[in-house]
């Protein structure tokens, strides 16, 4: 996991926490996976218990249905593992997709409000939305997130942590003060 954010680290950066979608996030495919696999066994046992002159037939529909869930199976999992998410000491970076890939970073210095969403089944699963809110209004949202309120702690820490690299208006790191006025310029002016 976070094979393409450790790949798009700076110099220097180091992730803080990796984090990955919910199993509910591909309910639907685990749920239809145990479906078909419960209807492949359920057909492969009436091939040899209670149908033994359509046993050919039915055998191969039962393998078929334990094919199909198979794939359905390994569908989720792929859609599961398309979306990954690291917070750094500077950025929130998240990945997604799998042959067309989308990054989306997002500068911690740049976050404003992290707002955090979870309905009751979404409590009782450990699941939720984290939503972040950038300068500007513009927003960000991950949803059905494993350890939802983590995430928000850790981003809410991050935004608060002094940043490790000054700015180069900072007074102490810049020896001409922005609040007074450049000798040179003032002596051409006169």
């Amino acid at each position: 996991m976070a094979n393409y954010i450790k790949q798009s680290l700076e110099e220097g950066e180091q992730i803080i926490f990796n984090g990955r979608l919910h199993w509910s996030y591909i309910f639907r495919f685990l749920f239809f996976s145990l479906l078909f696999t419960l209807g492949g066994i359920i057909v492969i046992a009436l091939a040899y218990y209670k149908q033994p002159e359509q046993k050919t037939a039915l055998f191969y529909t039962g393998i078929a249905m334990l094919v199909i869930a198979f794939f359905i199976w390994i569908i989720g999992r792929i859609i599961r593992t398309r979306t990954e998410f690291a917070v750094t000491d500077t950025r929130f970076v998240q990945k997604d997709g799998i042959f067309n890939i989308k990054m989306t970073e997002i500068p911690l210095a740049r976050i404003e409000t992290v707002n955090f969403y979870q309905s009751l089944w979404q409590r009782i699963l450990g699941t939720g939305c984290v939503e972040m809110v950038g300068s500007g209004g513009t927003s960000h949202q991950v949803h059905c997130i494993e350890q939802p309120m983590r995430v928000r702690k850790i981003i809410c820490a991050s935004i608060k942590k002094p940043q490790s690299t000054q700015s180069p208006l900072n007074t102490q790191n810049n020896p001409i003060n922005p609040n007074t006025p450049n000798n040179q310029n003032d002596a051409e002016k006169n």
